[in-house]
């Protein structure tokens, strides 16, 4: 028998996956008290992301949805092993596409554009209400000529949020309207905010979150030949403002967007020629952005049109990317060359990584779906688990 103090308990729990923890929930009610609480969902979730430990990558295909584990080793096996994914927006035997990933949570619409808020691991998700758009009173049944969402994280109100913007082109230079909305988890609904005053020239790229923000590649206006701009939305005060890009020379690329390791990333993709990957190491400073990596034409099977970072190796020399919807491949950022392709990999996919977490759609709500004022007893068990549990080694 050993007595050990609360915080080593959540220190030695916190390492566990999240279908682990659910069983734990079982073994005792201070046991499941310390799982439910936010301290400890928060918790488990650091130590996800400072260790790289936990990490998937999800596989979409026209009608499936894959998910394996993210193993920097996975190239040494003949097949990769991947495992079908049973999602909440099942409609017509068609797939679904990410809007958005943050914190273990993603943000998925289908063909019909449902939408819903995921939670992979521990199987939990709340359907995003049906939302019409206001401007067609404006502008009759003429159908947008834009629209893009967003999903992220507002630390400031410890609220998730998704991002809704429709837009409308008209004939002049300047003449296109906007309208944003944003979805709040915490408080269940949808509520207008300030226009973009961007053009969003590219249907269907949703927004890039890191740093408390969301981030787009807009034009100035609808007759922009190409998008050159990046605009951020703060998610905390809900305003837009432009983030400076590395500065280059020849400046005829094409602009997107990516993530790795919570810094942002800018792909210049110099279409059919090669592709630069730069990292904003520090997020606002101008002169933090670096050159990671740069991929020729010449490196990959096939036309090089586009290319996505998803994750680092855990030993941090090397980056998961997937090109052209075809293949996934490491990148050796020592030997500056693309190392090894992944097989068994589906014929065409579109892939993004998530870590594992035990953040709750329901933010008024428990794991196991009780209220907060259904819980109101575990507050009075703060002072007994602080002391201590008692346990069998």
């Amino acid at each position: 028998m050993s007595s050990l103090p609360l915080e080593m308990i959540a220190e030695i729990l916190c390492r566990l996956q999240a279908k682990e923890l659910l069983c734990c929930r079982s073994v005792s009610k201070p046991w499941c008290a310390l799982i439910d609480g936010p301290n400890f969902v928060k918790l488990h979730l650091k130590h996800s992301v400072d260790t790289s430990s936990n990490l998937y990558i999800i596989l979409r295909t026209t009608s499936h949805v894959h998910y394996m584990s993210f193993d920097e080793n996975l190239v040494l096996n003949d097949c990769v092993t991947l495992k079908e994914l049973n999602h909440p927006l099942m409609c017509y035997n068609h797939g679904i596409k990410v809007l958005g990933s943050v914190n273990g949570l993603l943000c998925i619409s289908n063909v019909v554009d449902d939408i819903a808020v995921w939670n992979p691991s521990i199987r939990k998700h709340r359907v995003v209400p049906f939302l019409p758009i206001e401007l067609k009173r404006y502008f009759g049944t003429k159908s947008c000529s834009v629209y893009v969402f967003g999903f992220g994280y507002d630390s400031v109100r410890d609220d998730y949020k998704v991002v809704r913007i429709a837009q409308f082109g008209g004939g002049g230079k300047r003449s296109f309207e906007s309208e944003v909305k944003v979805y709040s988890l915490r408080k269940q609904s949808w509520r207008r905010i300030g226009d973009m005053p961007y053009c969003v020239l590219y249907p269907g790229a949703n927004g890039v979150f890191t740093n408390g923000a969301l981030h787009w590649v807009v034009g100035e206006n609808p007759e922009s030949n190409v998008a050159n701009i990046v605009v951020a939305l703060d998610l905390g005060v809900e305003d837009y403002r432009e983030v400076l890009q590395p500065e280059y020379k020849d400046k005829n690329f094409y602009i997107d967007l990516g993530i790795l390791r919570g810094c942002l990333c800018f792909l210049a993709n110099f279409l059919g020629q090669r592709v630069d990957v730069w990292i904003m190491k520090e997020y606002g400073v101008r002169e933090s952005w670096t050159k990671l990596f740069s991929v020729a034409q010449g490196e990959v099977n096939g036309f090089l049109r586009s290319l996505k970072p998803l994750a680092y190796s855990k030993s941090g020399d090397e980056v998961l990317i997937e090109h052209d919807n075809l293949d996934l491949c490491w990148y050796d950022l020592k030997r500056k060359q693309i190392k090894n392709r992944i097989p068994g990999m589906p014929y065409s996919f579109e892939a993004d990584a998530f870590v594992e977490s035990l953040i709750s759609v329901n933010p008024n709500r428990h794991l196991d779906g009780r209220t907060q004022d259904e819980n109101e007893d575990m507050n009075m068990r703060d002072d007994f688990l602080s002391e201590g549990f008692k346990l069998v080694l």
